[in-house]
């Protein structure tokens, strides 16, 4: 199978996306037509301007059904804080702008506040006028209310459902996807009844390694983390999308799972990285060098 030339995947600005989504939000029509269109569907979601990229936060939280993602880069000063029988109430110098159930970071914190500081809270309590505070439990002993520093960075739920925005993969240089000769069909479709299966082949697998370098802590480094992590345990996959190079219209898609990630060193802010693809069924994205 043809694969990317590094060189010129560079020169030609070839874009790389990923949408995290639930495996069971993979439909056999969606794979189906993606296959035959390479990448028919992708102007329903692909929105290449507002594609979140750059630096920001990722935050995982639950698990299996109620597996949710927060990303978010927006940051709010805190003024105050207590902490008064279990509850931590922050007053803010603006609104929120979460709600309740949201995940927030609370950060900077320092003195006698210094324990409220932490990377996932879940708000139980919000207003919406002035003054603004946001709530979150936490057991430990009373906290006086007091003037504090620090910072809360919020982010918004993402859509698990395939919906959601792409991330942007920043400098990624190749996807070559590859396959074994004996490899089955994973798609089953009964023209009849309508009913499809998709499943996932463990000992015949079509998979791809990618080699990139990004800002560490990115947005695109965090999500990879974070499918490959939970990946197996949430049943999580992703949409994987090829776009480019620039000034074309050539689009590709796959529909995987993170099923390797391997950082590489560190230059500064910035960071290498590996990792490997694991295609579900027959849909994969073919690199050429011929767009």
């Amino acid at each position: 199978m043809p694969s990317t030339n590094v060189a010129y995947a560079a020169a030609l600005d070839i874009q790389h996306y990923i949408v995290p989504m639930r495996m069971s939000s993979i439909t056999l029509e969606d794979a189906a037509t993606a296959a035959a269109g390479n990448g028919a569907l992708l102007s329903a979601w692909l929105d290449a301007s507002t594609a979140l990229s750059g630096i920001g936060r990722v935050d995982a939280r639950g698990t299996g059904s109620s597996f949710v993602l927060e990303v978010g880069s927006t940051t709010k000063t805190i003024s105050n804080a207590v902490l008064q029988d279990g509850t931590v109430t922050l007053t803010l110098t603006a609104a929120a702008g979460v709600t309740v159930g949201s995940t927030i970071t609370v950060s900077g914190l320092t003195g006698a506040f210094v324990s409220l500081n932490t990377t996932a809270a879940v708000v139980t309590g919000v207003t919406t006028s002035s003054p603004f505070t946001v709530s979150f439990a936490k057991t430990g002993t009373n906290i006086a209310s007091g003037s504090a520093t620090g910072t809360v960075a919020v982010g918004t739920p993402y859509a698990l459902d395939g919906t959601g925005l792409p991330i942007q993969l920043s400098n990624v240089t190749g996807m070559p996807f590859a396959t074994n000769t004996n490899t089955e069909s994973v798609i089953t479709h009964d023209q009849v009844t309508r009913g499809s299966a998709i499943t996932i082949s463990l000992s015949d697998t079509t998979t791809g390694a990618m080699k990139g370098m990004t800002v560490h802590k990115g947005i695109d480094h965090k999500i990879l983390e974070v499918l490959r992590q939970f990946g197996t345990a949430e049943q999580l996959a992703c949409k994987y999308l090829r776009v480019g190079p620039g000034g074309t219209t050539e689009k590709r898609i796959c529909y995987a799972q993170i099923s390797s990630k391997q950082e590489e060193g560190d230059a500064g802010a910035l960071v290498k990285f590996g990792a490997t693809l694991t295609a579900l069924g027959t849909v994969y994205t073919i690199f050429d060098n011929n767009a």
